[in-house]
């Protein structure tokens, strides 16, 4: 059982986090991280339910007892659009424990959420979402709050799930909910992007700003080519490539390495083949 000290705490902690760790990495397969993501400026936004985690966002987290100060704030709330004769049978409704358990999950329904993780070179992460290392995997700098679209939060990882038992708000209910995985996935560092869908939906696509965007990593196995007909494609959109960082992930002695990869570019403005720059040991 988490108390609400314990679970104001873990927001907290979770503020602090995220705002310490300024850039968070989408791993795509090539086309979709290109043409969608980079290109066309679009994240996209999936029900917890077609996750490839079957207890990612498990219901039996959900078990709590809303407070009292709580429940009149949604009766406040609510009791606008409903006659005045139902008020008392409204109120009934929402002290009724099954009514509101009811209410939870239809609200928990109506969230969305889009996957980062905090590191650009993880190698599990590359074979399993960067389309075996034939993708990309594209850094972004986004608030904390993304205008009034998303929030970023990290997700936390338990040896143990501890269920919500206690008294908590609605809002911290389902965040505890969405951003608890066992510790068997920590391997991903994961960070989401959650919204809240204006009606029930498996998932949704958003714009960003693509002055967020901030470095494009390509996979090991992405031939020159290819890279060099992405930069050219990124050169002639209305990207500012000159803020964007290119890296190029290669392998060397068993141990990881990440490249950068520099699209100089010719007197004409069009890219020159990119060229091999060692940038850091990670």
């Amino acid at each position: 059982m988490l108390t609400k000290p314990e679970i104001e705490n873990i927001i907290s902690e979770d503020l602090k986090k995220i705002l310490s760790n300024k850039t968070i990495y989408k791993y795509s397969d090539f086309n979709t991280g290109i043409d969608k993501i980079l290109l066309g400026r679009t994240l996209n936004f999936s029900h917890p339910n077609v996750f490839n985690d079957p207890f990612d966002c498990n219901e039996k987290l959900l078990k709590v007892i809303i407070p009292k100060e709580e429940l009149k704030r949604l009766f406040e709330l609510g009791k606008s659009n409903i006659p005045i004769d139902l008020h008392e049978q409204f109120w009934k409704n929402i002290n009724d424990p099954k009514m509101v358990d009811k209410f939870n999950r239809s609200e928990k329904d109506r969230y969305l959420i889009s996957c980062f993780s905090e590191l650009n070179n993880e190698v599990l992460m590359w074979s399993h979402y960067g389309e075996k290392h034939n993708g990309v995997c594209i850094g972004f700098d986004f608030p904390h709050a993304y205008e009034d679209k998303f929030i970023i939060c990290p997700i936390k990882y338990e040896a143990e799930l501890k269920p919500l038992d206690g008294e908590c708000s609605l809002a911290r209910i389902i965040l505890y909910w969405l951003t608890t995985k066992p510790n068997r996935w920590s391997y991903e560092k994961e960070i989401r992007a959650i919204t809240r869908a204006t009606e029930k939906t498996k998932s949704e696509i958003l714009e960003y700003d693509g002055k967020y965007i901030k470095e494009v990593v390509f996979g090991c196995n992405v031939d020159k080519e290819k890279i060099n007909e992405t930069l050219i494609l990124i050169r002639n959109s209305s990207l500012n490539i000159d803020k964007i960082e290119f890296k190029k992930m290669e392998t060397m002695d068993l141990t990881r390495t990440v490249w950068m990869v520099m699209p100089c570019c010719l007197p004409n403005g069009s890219p020159r083949p990119f060229l091999y720059v060692m940038a850091k040991h990670v």
